[in-house]
């Protein structure tokens, strides 16, 4: 079984976007992403990672697409992939992600 890659890619400086009551509104996207993690490994243990970066610490050649459609203004951060693919923008929404993930699952196994 392979795993599934959520990756939350941000800059921990942006005002904080956060779509569900579900985490504390005090938190940053660094920490509702070790959130989602935990909740992640509760529900489906070690099938998903969640990787929180920071994309003005990175590699400048890293990400490169996101940093064009960020300089254009055609997205906010965060911006959530999930394997690889960007899902959505401008917050966490740990409900859209969930269901992302069912989704995922119950179509086979993942290439």
């Amino acid at each position: 079984m392979n795993k599934i890659f959520v990756q939350i890619i941000d800059n921990p400086f942006e005002d904080l976007l956060i779509n569900d009551d579900y985490f504390d509104n005090g938190a940053d996207n660094q920490a509702i992403a070790e959130q989602l993690q935990e909740s992640l490994d509760y529900h489906y243990p070690n099938m998903v990672h969640v990787e929180y970066i920071d994309l003005f610490l990175e590699d400048e050649e890293r990400f490169q697409e996101i940093r064009e459609m960020l300089g254009h203004g055609l997205i906010t951060l965060p911006v959530v992939l999930i394997n690889g693919r960007a899902f959505f923008h401008g917050g966490i929404s740990y409900k859209m992600i969930l269901d992302e993930i069912e989704n995922i699952l119950s179509s086979g196994p993942i290439h």
